[in-house]
């Protein structure tokens, strides 16, 4: 899943009592995943078909998997239509136009920031060129042809809508013996549409690379095509708004996305726990943004992770439970 363009993926008892959730039925296995005719809406499962976005939901079935501990479990395997939401704006086609949403690691005015002239101006301070000689911002859209290794570029790649993504998660959470913190681009989870949740998105700034630098633009729900063509978020959108104004961004509003007014359900995490956006982020969430609580979904309480009404990204840092190897493919 990584690009090289992209430079681009306690004692945990009392936690376990406190969920209510015992450890997936497991064994030491070698085989990757041997499909089962079970449906999701048999069992006591987190996850049912019912949750999902049916437009974009391909299909869904339990299949014994092996996870990242080494042992097997029963598992969803869920697959999605590309890009089901709408979504961009990304680049600014020049130095007066404004974009998307960026990152920027750079020495020179770093942060969360709109895709504009600051941005852009500081990238060319520190030694990035990034615009030409008529104020037109350099974009590569990984379709287009060959770009210059000179010349550094606004990130805005084109989509592909004929492609089908897969997701293993475990049917029963099962907590690991220590947090997996999330690393750049690294899976997430995925949203009840189908769009895959990813962590920070690469930097600008390589160490001991002589090559120019370049941005990946995110629109301004948080969310961009990976080169493969693919939409996913690096933030969770329906709190985007909420974000924004915590980091004092103005200029571009998430509109594509209905914004939380409650207490939502928004996805799972690879590791089969709920991901939920409030909008009154919770006092009681642990190291992870997690809480346990009862929700619309599950009256009866269950660990879920929240996400950040300030952060930026504002997904999960890390998450407690263990997901299964190759979580997430596509063709």
């Amino acid at each position: 899943m990584k690009n090289n363009k992209y430079i681009f993926g306690f004692c945990f008892v009392a936690l376990l009592t406190l969920i209510g959730y015992s450890s997936c039925s497991s064994s030491n296995s070698d085989s990757d995943t041997d499909s089962e005719t079970d449906t999701s809406e048999d069992g006591d499962y987190l996850i049912s078909e019912s949750l999902f976005n049916s437009t974009s939901l391909l299909s869904i079935e339990t299949v014994t998997a092996t996870l990242e501990d080494g042992t097997s479990a029963e598992c969803f395997q869920l697959t999605f239509s590309s890009n089901p939401v709408e979504n961009g704006p990304y680049c600014p086609e020049t130095i007066e136009d404004i974009g998307g949403l960026g990152i920027y690691d750079g020495d020179t005015n770093p942060g969360f920031q709109v895709m504009k002239a600051e941005l852009f101006n500081a990238m060319e301070a520190d030694g990035y060129d990034i615009i030409d000689d008529e104020g037109n911002i350099n974009i590569d859209d990984f379709v287009s042809g060959a770009v210059d290794a000179d010349l550094s570029y606004c990130l805005e790649a084109a989509p592909d809508n004929e492609l089908e993504l897969t997701f293993l998660i475990p049917a029963t959470p099962k907590l690991a013996s220590s947090n997996n913190d999330i690393d750049t681009i690294e899976l997430v989870g995925v949203s009840l549409d189908g769009v895959p949740i990813n962590g920070d998105p690469p930097s600008v700034v390589n160490p001991g690379r002589e090559v120019a630098g370049n941005i990946p633009s995110l629109d301004p729900c948080g969310g961009h095509h990976d080169p493969a063509g693919y939409y996913h978020w690096h933030f969770i959108p329906e709190s985007m708004n909420q974000v924004l104004d915590a980091n004092g961004i103005t200029d571009v509003s998430c509109t594509l996305i209905e914004q939380v007014t409650d207490t939502k359900l928004i996805g799972f995490a690879k590791d089969g726990f709920p991901i939920y956006a409030y909008a009154v982020e919770p006092d009681d969430l642990d190291d992870c943004g997690g809480r346990t609580a009862e929700t619309t979904e599950f009256p009866e309480g269950t660990y879920h992770y929240v996400a950040s009404n300030t952060d930026a990204p504002n997904v999960p840092k890390c998450l407690k439970g263990v997901a299964a190897n190759n979580s997430f493919t596509y063709n």
